[in-house]
Order: structure tokens, then sequence, then C-alpha cells
């Protein structure tokens, strides 16, 4: 195996060190929120209200479809077969037209599959922390099983429009994560953060050479980051300037989010990009978090 594929035991890798218990119960509430989601489909946007039958429901549905679990395309696949050291499995397309129980079903399996590598990976700490391949360069198992938790919470908000609380946490702690992790794996001495103004939803990372740590923001916190509603720091699509302009976002101490440029031209495709591109003066740092799967 690469050496840097072995599993690496000392140092801090973000989410990896918070107790199991509120780990999981983030992790899994976010799943629960994506359900209850594609179980009120219908009545989620003003979409749902258009003549046609179950079409409405269908297309409503459908930004959810890509985080079910598929024949062909099981959730995590890669992932745990990575972390046994197998090879990945086969990938076959989703089904192209799925009906709404089609999708919720998806659903329910692929919340199966997170419950059975989160008790797998808590279970035995190495196996999260090994390293292995994903979309955005090499990453901890555990850190792409909790990095899920971006792309809901964006197919929620694309669905209805909104995003609950529990799953907007579990989507911004996730950013917050993967970010911690990308700039200790390209040694950058940083810290940063996503939050909401008035003590609302917010998670900090602090990286350095040994690791990465991630926290809840505190109210005393003076950090650079990206202050604004949940829904805002979450989107995936918009004008960044617009926002800015608006006052839905703002930067806060800028020169330390420069810190954050090397990452640019290192890993083109992080999670919520739009929001520190103006930031860097780069074409884009966090621009969307794939499902790691």
């Amino acid at each position: 195996m690469a050496e840097d594929h072995r599993p690496v035991l000392h140092g801090p890798r973000g989410v990896a060190d918070e107790p199991p218990e509120s780990l999981r119960a983030r992790v899994l509430g976010g799943w629960d929120a994506v359900l209850e989601a594609a179980a009120g489909g219908p009545s989620a946007s003003p979409a749902s209200s258009t003549a046609g039958g179950g079409e409405p429901e269908a297309r409503n549905l459908r930004p959810l479809a890509a985080l079910g679990s598929w024949p062909g395309r099981p959730v995590l696949g890669s992932v745990m077969a990575a972390a046994h050291g197998l090879p990945a499995p086969e990938r076959r397309p989703k089904p192209f037209d799925p009906s709404p129980q089609d999708v919720r079903d998806a659903l329910a399996e692929a919340r199966e599959r997170v419950v059975a590598a989160l008790d797998e990976v808590l279970a035995a700490p190495e196996l999260g922390r090994r390293i292995v391949d994903s979309p955005l360069g090499p990453l901890p198992v555990l850190t792409q099983i909790h990095a899920m938790g971006h792309e809901a919470a964006q197919a929620v908000l694309d669905t209805s429009g909104s995003v609950p609380p529990s799953l907007a946490d579990a989507g911004l702690a996730a950013m917050v994560d993967v970010v911690g992790a990308l700039a200790w794996r390209a040694r950058i001495p940083a810290s940063a953060g996503l939050w909401e103004p008035d003590g609302g939803l917010g998670w900090v990372f602090a990286a350095d050479a040994d690791g990465w740590r991630v926290r809840r923001r505190e109210a005393g916190d003076d950090l650079p980051g990206v202050e604004g509603a949940a829904r805002h720091l979450l989107v995936s699509t918009g004008s960044v300037p617009t926002m800015l302009a608006r006052g839905e976002i703002r930067m806060r101490r800028v020169g330390g989010l420069l810190a954050l440029a090397p990452l640019v031209d290192q890993v083109p495709n992080l999670p919520g990009g739009p929001l520190l591109r103006k930031a860097v003066g780069a074409v884009s740092l966090l621009s969307r978090l794939p499902g790691l799967r």
C-alpha cells in the first residue's frame, strides 16, 4: 500500500476525535432529515402543485436520488472496499428515471449502509483513520463518511428550498472538516470556519503539521471565515457577489482566509467553493463536495 494511504494513528483527525455518540447523532440525524424530506416531497416545493399526477412528485425528489444506494452503486461501497484493501466494486448507472418510491427505498438503504459503516469504523478507529482515495484526493475513511452530510444538505435544499437545522448542522460540519483535512494534507497551518450570525450554527477548524481539529464555533471566537444563514452557506448555485452585496454572507478576517489560497490549484472541487472564491481571488476553492462513495 502506498505510504500516504496507510492509517495514521497519531495526531488529531477532525471529527474522528469527536465522542462517538455525538458524531453518530449528527450524521444519522442528518440522514433522518433526508428521509423526512423525501416522505414530504410532494408538499415541499411549489412544483408539487403542478397538475399531472405523480410527475411533480418525481421531479421534486430528483435531487435526492443521487444520495440513494442503488444496485451497482452502493453508498460508501468504494470507500469501505478501499478501507479493507479490496478493489472498488464495479459502478453501474443508477436508474434513469426512478419512481418516488424507488428514491425513498434507495435513501432508506443508504442510511442503513451509513449506519453499518459508522458502526464498523467507530469500533475500529484505525479503520476510520485509514487514508483512501476520494474525488478530492486521499482522505481518511471517517472523513469521507461524515462528508456526505454536505451533499445531503444541498440535495434537500434543492428539493424543498430550505434545510432543517439538524441537516444544516451536519452539512456545515462536513464542509469545515473536509477543508481542515485538506489544509493538513497540503501542509497549510490555518484556522477558519463557517457560521450563522447571532450564535446560530457554526463550525471551525485548526490545521497544523500534526493534523486538524474541528469543533463548534464559540461566541468568543475571532477567526477567519464566512458568516451567513446556513441556507446561503450551503448553496451550490447562485451569485456570490449578489449575496455579498445583499449582506446575506459576510467575509470575516479575509486576510486569514488567504492562507487557504494554495488549495485552489491543488484541489479545485472542494465543498462550498463560491463562498471563498472572492476571498482568495481564484477560480474555485470550494465548489462542491461530490458524493464520496
